[in-house]
């Protein structure tokens, strides 16, 4: 493995350790991209600037970020792999980006003591898909140690694990999409010798969408047996904090799978989930989801509804079972982001999928106005007290 695919590591300390100081509180932050791209070392998740807050704030941080294979290379399955898997002494298939959070969680709790961290005080952050990796971390039947969670717009049904059978059927259409025998002995090395950024090219095209996911799997090895991520679930007992949220306009992201449907096709794709057409109606009509509407505001409201599916009620039935059970009753925070970007693109006027992250690591301050920079500060403020 070269430098360049090595599971890259940042670290952001307040200052350098010092033999009498208090150990610091660590934020380990996972980043998102539908466990199918994205990494680390994006400039809007240089911690420099939220790790320089936490000392204006007196309340300094050790801020951590990593990278973890995504996509086919991060969650591709089945039982060709589970196969070899078990060849060379190992269990489970697929879930390997999965794996490489634990790893990177186990590193904080080995060394993060030697730069002044808290080992005791470890808080997971992330968003989208990194928030949706925290939540399937819950579930794991060997998670790795952190203390608290901050889920940002993504829960685990968010996207759903695949069975093993769902999985044995993508890896036949990897396969046969590099004209590769899924059936061949040498089918893996075949897909192994493939550049991870070509195989990451052809993900949506091989799921049949402009816009694919990296898929979890439910391999009866790297989930507690009786609990299916595909389902809202209270976080264990060791949980002693939880936050959960979303943004307004959750659902811009699902636009451009979404920009050559209508009405009908919409309602159609409904139906074969829900499988009730009276259900199916009601849910439109709610949305105001009409036939005969202007294809922009169709999508617009079809987008919001896919946005309160998949992001703001999975966080309210969360918040509203953790006071029924008395789950992390008393740190149990849910919130909602609503400020509208001004940035000149096609989000100009939403509070986007991601928007907060700008807040939360203040790395975009030089473009905000001053109400703008004062509520970054507090936003910022929020998660370093958490």
């Amino acid at each position: 493995m070269d430098e360049l695919s090595g599971l890259v590591m940042n670290i952001v300390i307040p200052h350098a350790p010092r033999p009498n100081d208090k150990p610091l509180p660590v934020l380990v932050y996972v980043h998102g991209g539908s466990l199918l791209y994205g990494g680390a070392n994006l400039p809007v998740f240089d911690a420099v600037n939220l790790v320089s807050h936490s000392i204006t704030v007196g309340s300094p941080i050790i801020c951590v970020n990593f990278n973890y294979r995504v996509g086919i290379g991060g969650f591709l399955a089945g039982q060709t792999i589970a196969r070899e898997l078990k060849h060379d002494g190992y269990a489970g298939s697929g879930n390997f980006g999965f794996t490489d959070q634990q790893v990177a969680f186990d590193w904080v709790q080995k060394y993060i003591g030697l730069l002044g961290g808290d080992i005791h005080n470890v808080t997971a952050v992330g968003e989208s898909a990194g928030g949706i990796s925290i939540s399937n971390q819950l579930l794991a039947a060997r998670p790795p140690v952190f203390h608290r969670a901050v889920c940002m717009s993504g829960l685990s049904p968010a996207i759903p694990a695949f069975t093993m059978e769902q999985h044995d059927r993508f890896f036949e259409d990897v396969c046969r999409h590099f004209q590769i025998d899924p059936a061949g002995l040498d089918a893996l090395d075949q897909l192994r010798a493939i550049p991870q950024q070509i195989l990451a090219n052809a993900t949506p095209s091989i799921q049949g969408v402009p816009s694919g996911t990296g898929n979890p799997c439910l391999d009866d090895w790297f989930y507690r047996p009786g609990f299916d991520p595909r389902q809202i679930h209270t976080p264990p007992p060791w949980l002693k904090g939880y936050m959960i949220g979303d943004t307004y306009h959750e659902g811009v992201i699902f636009h451009i799978n979404l920009v050559e449907e209508s009405y009908a096709s919409i309602r159609r794709i409904m139906t074969t989930h829900i499988k009730d057409d009276s259900y199916t109606d009601g849910l439109l009509s709610a949305y105001g989801i009409t036939e005969g509407l202007v294809h922009e505001t169709l999508l617009e409201r079809v987008e919001h509804m896919c946005g309160d599916a998949i992001f703001k009620v999975p966080n309210y039935v969360l918040a509203q079972e953790c006071m029924r059970q008395r789950v992390v009753e008393e740190n149990l925070f849910l919130y909602h982001f609503d400020q509208r970007s001004r940035i000149k693109n096609l989000f100009e006027g939403t509070a986007y999928h991601a928007h907060e992250l700008l807040y939360l690591f203040g790395n975009l301050n030089n473009e905000m106005n001053e109400g703008e920079s004062v509520m970054a500060g507090e936003f910022a403020a929020a998660w370093i007290r958490f």
